[in-house]
């Protein structure tokens, strides 16, 4: 019986080929995107799945109320593994990561840099299963000054990769012993480059010299363990409880809770803070699956309405069929059968248009882990996709026809059962184009986003500044040497970059009282004239060696958490920041210093030299390329071993901006996809209609009828359907952009009239043109031959 199915459903897509490329295609086209997340969502789901007793490993995970805010955070302190050790039963190994390693490597023939190491306790290798190729994992780890590499930074620094216990110089931080290699980690949330003994941080940081501050302040520290039994996890749950309210009942500052995550629910896993590794929480999942939902629909819809629309050139054989003596079930999986034929060879298009759009979208996920490479477990979950799709393509259709009387189908008179065959379809039409408008009007919009933040006043000056990453280098020796290049104007130290870069403190009044977050920048006396920052009230820092931090400069909006009401009010007020007492010495005028996506908030300068990471250069030279080659040269002086960083801060702004640019591509490639099936849908429908009224139109033009009367006649009702479909996306879109884009960005463009008329003349002009591509020829043809048709 299958083997029937199958060869009646080979000569339907052979008899009918016009519709069944139409078909295949555009069910390629929705189902190339949905290829991309089950290939994602298998990697992703697939981490961490070769560690031997993984069903035993957990993270301690915290969520933290300080200052009034509440954050879920990966992390948790190092003073917490020491505190379970001694009070925790059930607990086999347990492993504290401290996440701040990096540095370079350096040595006479290479400069090595290693962008993320992990300090970590002498028991991570009982607890994971990393693949050792040098070494021994039991002792390597022991020793203070012990480091394990993976392979490729190995034979980066040595050709033949073999490294175990020789010596290696890390620039600022020291001499270390390889005392290990293993193989690239793969599919895990634990990225990293190197291991480093957790023994050779200090003791204070080790959380083994217990003090507040360790209890809630912990972003780079990770506790592991691997409890005994899985039975276990409820007694040291309440363990983690008992400690937390032993440590914080007493704490004004913060508030911590601890709670034990598994380690397979952790990639994907639920959005929290201080991620390690690449960060794939449920959000993105959802978002994604919801767009591919969005774009398989259409063209599973396109199907049904082709489908239904050829019902009265099947009625006859669906009447002959049940008269001898087929059931609906029969007749029901016929037609699954000849869908999900058609999204089987629909899935080598998409599997082609995969392994096209495949580089793309893994550039587009931030870091370079992401490696979608073909797969034969992901080759069978593309077939089951496949089966799914047809099912779902087929399966309104096959009801529809199921349900036919026979009597009036071999009249070629079918009753739909109940359903009314004309509304569904134009029902599936209009979502298919009113998905399509709003996809244009986002492109549209998303375009305006992009523009509006490439000429954004953030506040400060960006022209002709250069950011110089001093990596070790002494600010005072770079200050006297650099100051010498003719093309230099002015030069300034800071922490980080504006716009981009910043950190986070606690402040609290003199007088006491609840402490409140402010986001600080640490700079010089010359920082604020060097950006071009305005000073509502006071004075600058001072011009003198600073022994000790004594002043803050702050914003705006400082004063008015504060509840200050005039700048020059706040003057000499004192406040306690991280045990000093600091004085406000100036007020500046509210300027960016996050990115757009988050508001003005409370902040402030200080000023510290041991925090100056970043010169500020104002450059004045009508040559770049030659005051970048005496920068270097300057450079080389001060430090040999590190290669000269630095870049224009209008170029760092746009960098930040390429996120937009991601996502305008991402969209644009999706709306691509929307629109083609949409057009693809509404030219099959088009040319069935304009093949069934082929005899009318011979008969109207014989009776004198126009070219342009029977123009309109064929296409009115398809037009009729595009104004529902306008109507009815107009105002989603308001409602759904405006949301979408408040999520994305807190300065972001509005949707407006232009938008809505741009996107209405591009959507009218691709459908108007789709329909007048058939119509046109059908109005015009030769009524001899049309009434010849059969």
């Amino acid at each position: 019986m299958f083997k029937s199915y199958l060869k009646v459903a080979a000569r339907n897509i052979a008899r009918y080929k016009y519709f069944s490329l139409i078909n295949a295609f555009g069910l390629a086209l929705g189902m190339s995107v949905s290829l991309l997340l089950i290939s994602f969502y298998s990697y992703v789901s697939s981490f961490d799945d070769y560690h031997t007793r993984k069903e035993s490993i957990y993270r301690i995970i915290s969520t933290m109320e300080k200052g009034g805010d509440k954050e879920d955070l990966a992390s948790a302190p190092s003073s917490l593994a020491t505190s379970m050790q001694h009070e925790t039963a059930g607990i086999e190994e347990i492993v504290r990561i401290n996440a701040s390693f990096r540095g370079d490597v350096v040595s006479d023939k290479v400069n090595i840099p290693i962008r993320q190491g992990y300090y970590v306790d002498s028991s991570f290798f009982a607890v994971f299963d990393f693949e050792m190729i040098q070494g021994n994992p039991q002792v390597a780890l022991s020793k203070p000054n012990s480091i394990v590499l993976i392979e490729s930074v190995a034979k980066k620094i040595e050709a033949s990769g073999d490294l175990l216990g020789k010596a290696i110089e890390i620039d600022g931080l020291g001499t270390f012993e390889v005392t290990g290699v293993i193989k690239d980690p793969k599919r895990t949330h634990l990225w990293f480059e190197a291991l480093v003994s957790f023994s050779t941080l200090p003791a204070e940081v080790r959380g083994e010299v217990s003090n507040q501050e360790q209890w809630t302040s912990y972003n780079d520290q990770y506790i592991y363990l691997l409890a005994e039994n899985s039975s276990d996890k409820d007694k040291i749950q309440q363990s983690l409880n008992r400690i937390a309210s032993d440590v914080y009942s007493q704490s004004k500052d913060a508030h911590v809770t601890f709670k034990l995550q598994a380690l397979g629910d952790i990639t994907p896993g639920p959005d929290l803070e201080n991620s390690i590794g690449p960060d794939t929480d449920y959000t993105l999942i959802v978002v994604f699956g919801t767009i591919c939902l969005l774009i398989l629909l259409p063209a599973c819809f396109n199907y049904g309405n082709m489908s239904i629309a050829r019902s009265l050139k099947r009625a006859k054989e669906i009447g002959l069929r049940k008269t001898m003596g087929g059931g609906k079930t029969q007749i029901f999986l016929q037609f699954i059968i000849e869908a999900i034929a058609i999204t089987m060879i629909s899935l080598v298009g998409a599997v082609i248009l995969f392994i096209l759009i495949r580089p793309e979208f893994e550039n587009m996920m931030p870091g370079t882990w992401l490696d979608l490479n073909l797969t034969w477990e992901m080759i069978g979950m593309f077939v089951l996709f496949a089966v799914a799709a047809g099912f779902l393509a087929g399966v309104f259709p096959a009801l529809l026809f199921a349900g036919l009387n026979p009597i009036q189908a071999l009249k070629s008179q079918p009753n739909a059962g109940g359903f009314s065959r004309m509304r569904v379809r134009k029902v599936l039409v209009i979502f298919q184009f009113a998905l399509s408008f709003c996809f244009i009007v986002l492109m549209i919009v998303l375009g305006r986003q992009y523009r509006y933040n490439l000429n954004f006043d953030f506040g400060f000056n960006t022209e002709n500044i250069l950011d110089v990453e001093l990596q070790g280098t002494n600010p005072t020796s770079f200050q006297s040497e650099f100051s010498r290049l003719p093309s230099v104007q002015d030069i300034s130290m800071s922490s980080g970059i504006l716009g981009s870069s910043y950190s986070s403190t606690q402040v609290r009044a003199l007088a006491g009282g609840d402490s409140i977050k402010v986001y600080e920048l640490f700079v010089d006396h010359k920082y604020i004239d060097n950006m071009g920052l305005q000073l509502l009230a006071g004075r600058n820092f001072p011009n003198v060696p600073v022994q000790t931090e004594r002043y803050i400069v702050v914003n705006e909006e400082f004063l008015r958490v504060w509840q200050i009401t005039n700048p020059i009010d706040a003057l000499g007020k004192t406040f306690l920041v991280e045990g000093k007492e600091l004085e406000v010495i100036g007020v500046l005028k509210n300027f960016h210093f996050a990115p757009l996506q988050i508001p003005i908030k409370s902040f402030f300068l200080r000023t510290d030299p041991s925090q100056f990471t970043y010169a500020n250069i104002k450059v004045a030279s009508p040559d770049i390329h030659a005051t970048l080659t005496s920068m270097e040269k300057t450079w080389s002086m001060l430090n040999n071993t590190r290669k000269f960083e630095a870049h224009f801060f209008d170029d760092e702004m746009e960098e930040m901006n390429k996120f937009y640019w991601a996502l305008l591509k991402m969209i644009g490639f999706l709306g691509l996809i929307a629109i083609s099936i949409s057009l693809l849908g509404l030219l099959g429908m088009v040319i069935y209609t304009t093949e069934t009224r082929t005899k009318e139109v011979g008969i109207r033009k014989v009776f004198g009828a126009s070219e342009t009367g029977i123009l309109y006649l064929l296409s009115k009702d398809f037009l009729t359907l595009m104004a529902w479909a306008i109507g009815f996306a107009i105002p989603v879109s308001f409602l759904l952009f405006d949301n979408l884009l408040s999520e994305i960005q807190y300065y972001r463009v509005s949707l407006n009239g232009w938008d809505i008329l741009i996107g209405l003349a591009v959507f009218s002009l691709f459908g108007v043109a789709t329909i007048a591509s058939q119509t046109w020829k059908a109005a015009g043809a030769n009524p001899i031959d049309t009434l010849r048709y059969e």
